[in-house]
């Protein structure tokens, strides 16, 4: 099953052997880029693309000026939540014989051989667990058969999409919502069912519950019924 996953930055765009960089700032022994400072990291980022062999200084041709260029780049970022060792893999592409060293939090995370001047070389890169917070990669360079500089053609921070955990009801809860209803214990007798009276006319009394009907008879008493004549004293009854 393929895993799904979302840039979380991006610096450059690849392919574009660095022309999209902003070229203003010259030569600084060192550079730190805050990813989120910049309206547009991917068309006009403000990072030095111009990694150099420390000692070069990018001395320029005469009638040029100095390039926007670095010997030490730290890129800064923030990531909001934890991620697993290999959720996060990052792509750094540059142009170059020079090897260079990948830093992450102060400790070395790889190297990487550039393929020749003027060539090419494109890197992917799991890093390990990291923590939601900030965090900080490093980039030098050193060696090589050219002339000690090395263009970077883009940067880029992948991760993994973690679905969101649906939290459960705790059981406290759930008893809560439960209809409370009493079910008798296995082995006790169920509750009696009070007995049914019985109105059948006996041959003696006449009826088998005479309380019964002396109530009856009182309360249909008090019960006016309709169409019923007023009583009136005198009046004789057919």
């Amino acid at each position: 099953m393929t895993t799904k996953t979302e840039t979380i930055w991006q610096i450059g765009h690849p392919g574009k052997r660095g022309k999209e960089f902003v070229q203003a700032g010259g030569w600084q022994a060192e550079f730190t880029y805050i990813v989120g400072s910049d309206a547009d990291p991917i068309n006009t980022p403000t990072m030095p693309p111009l990694l150099l062999v420390p000692g070069r200084k990018n001395k320029p041709k005469r009638g040029r000026k100095q390039l926007f260029s670095t010997d030490k780049l730290h890129i800064s970022f923030i990531i909001e939540q934890d991620y697993q060792a290999e959720q996060l893999t990052l792509f750094y592409d540059f142009f170059g014989s020079e090897t260079d060293s990948v830093y992450l939090d102060g400790e070395l995370l790889t190297k990487i051989k550039g393929v020749g001047e003027g060539k090419l070389k494109q890197n992917q890169i799991a890093l390990p667990a990291l923590a939601s917070g900030t965090h900080t990669l490093t980039l030098t360079t050193a060696g090589g058969a050219g002339d000690g500089a090395h263009w970077i053609d883009y940067l880029k921070l992948d991760g993994a999409v973690i679905p969101t955990t649906i939290q459960q009801p705790s059981k406290t809860m759930a008893k809560k919502t439960t209809t409370n209803t009493k079910t008798p214990k296995a082995g006790l007798p169920s509750p009696a069912t009070p007995e049914q009276k019985s109105y059948i006319p006996t041959t003696m009394t006449g009826l088998q519950d005479y309380s019964y009907w002396w109530a009856y008879a009182r309360e249909h008493a008090k019960t006016v019924k309709p169409n019923a004549k007023e009583f009136r004293r005198g009046r004789i009854w057919a």
